[in-house]
């Protein structure tokens, strides 16, 4: 029997009570679902309830020292390093980066979207920490056509054969919930799910749901997740709409299904994104998605079919007055979000992709 490869993968998290990531919800899916190797974590990065103190900073000096004991430790034949393209990850993931270069393993560079992943950085030191870490991956994966297109067109000594894009997965199967949405024709259960930060559009989502109110549309607002604008948009919330919205907190496994079942539109109007795992698990679980035509997210929606691309408050409005009053279009636009997923998203077609990109290596 052939002994699995050890593969050395570093994320933020594989623990999302701990980290609200979608580099975190894919990186677990991959460590449980991918077992032709072993992967050994190592953890780069900040717990969501952990703050920037002189523990924190200890613990960002010891990082080197415990990096080169797992590599003492166990033979890694790559490594497989996510990433998502901001500043402070730049920042911080360099030295780990640079270490594990010097010493010659070989380089899976996996960019989970980022405002640098479509956009380039007015910093000139990013800039030059942007062109190290692309220059010397032996591999580099990213979420879409238009990131691939962004990086070949701006970093000239890249070749089209060493980027490989590939979109994040879920595991699909789960019980139809379909029908459980229908007993409602009334109120409409409106979703934000994931990290609390006002770079999604949640000014956006607060005008929304300001006019919807003034319209005497009947609906519930959910909020599912942490961030660093939490206190602030519960606030506005709870000033705006304080009896047509419930805050869930950070949520997790059943509580998190039970979310999900009960939701028939999801909303995100982010400025920049990758490709959000809650847009998948959503679309999963017969949700149709409103969302902002950024990152991944024109590859995944086919407008007016499984969701719909939005510019601005005003065609989201327009779109939820559509969906309230036309109950069967929201449920059979949930039916086609659930079948994109079950054809295009699914953890085996990911890791079919994943072997045919690692083949390179």
């Amino acid at each position: 029997m052939n002994k699995k490869a050890n593969v050395l993968i570093v994320t933020p998290s594989l623990d999302s009570s701990e980290n609200v990531s979608g580099i975190s919800s894919m990186t677990n899916l991959l460590v449980k679902n991918h077992t032709s190797v072993n992967y050994i974590p190592f953890i780069q990065g900040k717990k969501d309830n952990e703050k920037r103190g002189i523990r924190w900073l200890i613990k960002q000096l010891y990082t080197p020292f415990r990096l080169m004991s797992i590599l003492r430790r166990d033979p890694v034949s790559y490594v497989h390093f996510n990433i998502g393209f901001e500043p402070f990850s730049l920042y911080r993931d360099i030295i780990v980066y640079s270490i594990l270069h010097i010493r010659h393993y070989p380089l899976v560079l996996h960019i989970h979207g980022g405002r640098f992943a479509q956009s380039l950085p007015e910093n000139e030191i990013l800039k030059k920490i942007i062109c190290y870490f692309l220059e010397k991956a032996s591999l580099i994966i990213v979420l879409n056509k238009a990131a691939k297109k962004f990086i070949l067109e701006q970093y000239e000594f890249l070749t089209d054969k060493r980027i490989h894009v590939l979109p994040n997965a879920i595991n699909s199967d789960n019980q139809d919930i379909s029908a459980f949405k229908k007993e409602d024709n009334h109120k409409l259960n409106l979703l934000y799910l994931g990290r609390i930060d006002k770079n999604k559009g949640l000014s956006v989502i607060l005008e929304v749901l300001s006019c919807l109110k003034k319209r005497n549309v009947d609906f519930t607002f959910h909020i599912g997740g942490v961030g660093p604008d939490t206190d602030w948009f519960v606030q506005e919330c709870s000033r705006k709409i304080p009896h047509n919205y419930v805050y869930e907190g950070l949520v997790t496994g059943d509580r998190k299904q039970a979310l999900l079942s009960k939701s028939h539109v999801f909303l995100l109007p982010s400025l920049f994104e990758g490709l959000p795992m809650a847009l998948l698990e959503s679309m999963n679980n017969w949700i149709v998605p409103i969302v902002t035509p950024v990152g991944s997210m024109p590859e995944v929606i086919q407008h007016g079919e499984n969701g719909f691309l939005v510019k601005n408050a005003e065609d989201i409005v327009t779109v939820l007055n559509i969906l309230s009053n036309d109950r069967e279009r929201l449920y059979d636009m949930g039916e086609n979000a659930k079948n994109t997923i079950r054809v295009h998203f699914s953890m085996s077609s990911y890791l079919e992709k994943l072997k045919v990109a690692l083949s390179g290596l």
